[in-house]
């Protein structure tokens, strides 16, 4: 799914992420945001009839657009700014979100890597 490109009320969009939770989708648009690109987010529930052929693993399923013409830089940014987790590190990571425990620190990147990476990084599970 991850770079498929849509039509959405007419113009071009490119899924630039695929994250498990809602909550985690809006952690990378606002990523993306902050760097100058504009982002949609939209839930497979929003999106049941684009999607569905695309095999949507499930409703929570949230997707992060761009323009096409966005699509590249924003993908390689994703990649160099925002820790995919999996397993029992994205449920622990939900269930910390939910109860308003998360220390902005637990959502980055790779802080050692680069030293002003810190709470405005992202965090996706797929």
């Amino acid at each position: 799914m991850k770079g498929e490109t849509l039509i959405l009320n007419g113009d071009s969009w490119t899924i630039v992420d695929v994250a498990p939770a809602m909550a985690l989708a809006e952690m990378v648009a606002a990523l993306l945001e902050e760097e100058g690109f504009v982002a949609q987010v939209r839930g497979a529930e929003m999106l049941a009839d684009v999607f569905s052929h695309l095999g949507a693993v499930s409703a929570a399923t949230s997707y992060v657009l761009v323009p096409e013409r966005d699509a590249e830089r924003a993908m390689k940014l994703i990649d160099e700014t925002v820790t995919d987790y999996e397993g029992e590190e994205l449920e622990e990571l939900l269930e910390k979100m939910a109860a308003g425990e998360l220390d902005p620190g637990e959502w980055g990147g790779d802080d050692e890597a680069d030293p002003e990476v810190g709470e405005d990084d992202g965090v996706t599970g797929g």
